[in-house]
């Protein structure tokens, strides 16, 4: 199975969805990615892989996260 990846700009809106994707009974993995931009050395992206499905993932998504696939 190819785990569903969520990425954000902010972390709370991560670890908000984090915690109800686990509260509904789903595996979560936790990182961060350097966005790698011209001007974007500081900028940092925060990730979610989860087993639950995308059109599920999206419904746990809080503010501005964006289902990759």
């Amino acid at each position: 199975m190819r785990p569903t990846t969520i990425s954000f700009d902010d972390p709370d809106e991560a670890e908000s969805t984090r915690a109800a994707l686990e509260a509904a009974g789903h595996y979560v993995e936790t990182g961060r990615e350097r966005f790698l931009g011209e001007d974007d050395d500081e900028e940092v992206v925060f990730l979610l892989l989860t087993d639950a499905e995308p059109d599920v993932a999206r419904a746990f998504v809080e503010g501005d996260g964006f289902v990759v696939g």
